[in-house]
């Protein structure tokens, strides 16, 4: 480290070059020079003038020796170990003061960040109709003291990253001492650290290089914006990733059930909590499998349905041109497409789009004899039920169009093999250690309180085995 204040300063400063934002405040009072450089937009100039600059323009200067925590009431000061360190921190958003006087040269830094964040509020991508309301925000320090504002405890523990090369992200792992696994926290920690990236944008990017370079078709994170929700998980002995700039917190292990579970499941009397779930795991069925099993049934196996119902969908189908395997694969790409204009554009103009466009090439397709009503109807129903499961939602998009091949290629019998490896693959598979089916492969009686069949008083607080992790 250099120990001029001009070449200091210089050094600093000349890191920003280019760069409007950067704020070099010189001065000098009471036998001193002193200069503070910082970053605004992400620092607070009220703390700045009334913490810092003021005190500094009102001490005596003379004799001082270094000491400025005897000038400025702030809690994290540090002294700078080089200039690197120094550029690192003020891009961080804190404030680096350097100052001369007769017994020498002297710098330190302060905490003086003020990124800018939206309030508290409901979260859009996981809406409950009784329960908390309270969502996650991009700043990890809110984040944290939400957690904080569940469990009250100090088991819950906080250890803390930096990720990427260059975005220097703040990564956030969080779990309560005696419930989460000791040996996964010490894994995903290691994981964290060794995660070799540029760039950290958000807990997705976190949750794919966890995974490795395997890349599974199933989700083994899972991601909520709901504070209570995640709080409940860690009761329950998982991880949580907090991702510094992004609203999503990733929760590990993540399972096979949790993609069925709702927040306010736990609200409800066990009967209609097990019917909820049931009825969710009909649909995840459904929107998979429905497109491809009456595609088998007319190509195929016609005789074995009902004379009635096929002499309807034979009428629909008398005059299209195609067979029913690319009718519905027409459709499918039909209805992903005008999905995506609705996501990428503006709501108003994306809502709008979606439903005119659905309705009119729809009922234009059906009328012109393009496509039959009974093939609309098919995906229409698979697609409603896709978004009752939107953690799978858009793994239902390529295992549908797998299905749909199978039955075409094989018919039912190849549609049955298809769904045997598809349970085989789920009952093989993990998520960072715990079987992805537990606790129905392997067998946990107590786990079962909170598969399908749910039973709320004894699930909630519970800490989960999670298959007994190796």
């Amino acid at each position: 480290m250099s120990n001029r204040f001009e070449d200091f300063r210089n050094n600093v400063v000349n890191a920003f070059s280019g760069s409007e934002d950067l704020i070099c405040r010189e001065s000098g009072a009471n036998g001193a020079r002193f200069a503070l450089i910082f970053i605004k937009g992400i620092t607070s100039r009220a703390y700045i003038s009334e913490m810092i600059l003021r005190p500094l323009l009102k001490t005596e200067m003379n004799e001082f020796d270094g000491n400025f925590g005897a000038i400025i009431e702030s809690p994290s000061l540090r002294t700078p170990e080089n200039e690197s360190m120094a550029i690192d921190s003020i891009a961080k958003g804190e404030v680096l003061i350097i100052t001369e006087i007769k017994n020498g040269f002297f710098s330190t830094l302060v905490n003086a960040q003020e990124a800018p964040s939206r309030s508290i509020e409901e979260p859009t991508s996981d809406i409950t109709l009784r329960g908390p309301k309270v969502g996650f925000v991009e700043d990890a320090e809110k984040n944290m003291a939400l957690l904080r504002r569940y469990i009250r405890s100090p088991d819950l523990k906080f250890k803390s990253f930096i990720v990427g090369d260059v975005s220097s992200t703040k990564v956030i792992l969080a779990y309560v001492s005696g419930r989460a696994d000791e040996a996964l926290v010490k894994d995903i920690s290691k994981r964290i650290n060794d995660i070799k990236a540029s760039v950290i944008t958000d807990s997705a990017n976190i949750s794919m290089l966890l995974e490795g370079s395997s890349s599974p078709p199933l989700p083994t994170c899972g991601s909520t914006e709901k504070a209570d929700k995640l709080a409940s998980k860690l009761m329950s002995g998982r991880i949580a990733i907090i991702v510094d700039g992004s609203p999503f917190v990733l929760s590990l292990p993540f399972l096979f059930i949790e993609g069925l579970q709702a927040s306010d499941d736990y609200l409800h009397t066990p009967y209609y909590a097990t019917f909820i779930r049931i009825l969710r795991f009909a649909a995840f069925i459904s929107a998979i499998f429905a497109p491809a099993i009456l595609c088998a049934l007319i190509s195929y196996d016609y005789f074995t349905m009902p004379k009635e119902l096929f002499g309807l969908i034979a009428e629909s189908r008398k005059d299209i041109p195609i067979s029913f395997f690319w009718e519905i694969v027409a459709i499918l790409l039909l209805f992903e497409t005008l999905r995506e204009v609705g996501v990428r554009m503006p709501r108003t103009v994306g809502d709008a789009v979606g439903i005119v466009g659905s309705i009119i090439l729809g009922n234009t397709a059906v009328e012109t004899g393009i496509v039959s009503s009974v093939g609309v109807i098919t995906v229409a129903f698979s697609a409603v039920c896709a978004f009752i499961t939107p953690a799978y939602m858009y793994v239902i998009v390529i295992a549908r169009i797998v299905a749909l091949v199978l039955a075409e290629v094989c018919g039912i019998f190849g549609l049955g093999l298809g769904f045997t490896v598809f349970i085989l693959l789920l009952c093989g598979k993990k998520s960072f250690g715990t079987p992805y089916m537990f606790p129905l492969a392997p067998f946990d009686k107590k786990g079962l309180q909170d598969f399908i069949f749910t039973f709320p008083k004894k699930a909630l607080g519970r800490r989960e085995d999670l298959g007994g992790r190796k």
